[in-house]
């Protein structure tokens, strides 16, 4: 089993600066709901390590992550290496977290795909997380969606 949750939206703008916007760890807390900072740890494209700060309902989140697709101007992906919850090591409800953000071209616009694929550690957890998470998930990439083509229209 596994969960995945898809969103798309169409962003007014030219497929390299929406890329300028998604591919700059620094733009994230501009465009995705996740992510309050996201810092670079080391590297650059295929292997950075980069370490997201955010909010995961009431709770401080940071989520350690290794960036493994980078084909500009069209897809970066990363998988979770380390998920903590307000300083501790979160529950583990997943084998594995990967997301993926892929864009096309489109004339003038751009067509902007979000993914997550997570593997539950069981099929109980797969259930909570199909029954609870997806739907926050949902909401937050459909408002990541709408934050972007706010982000890449203002510059």
């Amino acid at each position: 089993m596994v969960v995945e949750v898809v969103r798309s939206a169409q962003v007014p703008a030219p497929i390299d600066q929406v890329w300028a916007v998604v591919s700059d760890p620094e733009r994230a807390p501009d465009w995705f709901s996740f992510a309050d900072r996201t810092e670079v740890l080391s590297g650059e494209g295929v292997g950075q390590r980069r370490r997201q700060f955010g909010r995961w309902g009431r709770f401080r989140s940071e989520i350690d992550q290794e960036v493994t697709a980078f084909e500009p101007p069209t897809l970066i992906a990363w998988k979770h290496t380390k998920e903590r919850i307000d300083g501790r090591d979160s529950p583990t409800y997943a084998k594995s977290t990967r997301f993926r953000i892929e864009l096309a071209a489109d004339g003038e616009h751009t067509t902007v795909s979000l993914r997550t694929v997570q593997e539950p550690t069981n099929l109980v957890r797969g259930v909570l997380m199909r029954l609870v998470g997806t739907k926050e998930i949902k909401r937050r990439m459909d408002e990541s969606l709408a934050r972007l083509a706010r982000a890449v229209v203002s510059g």
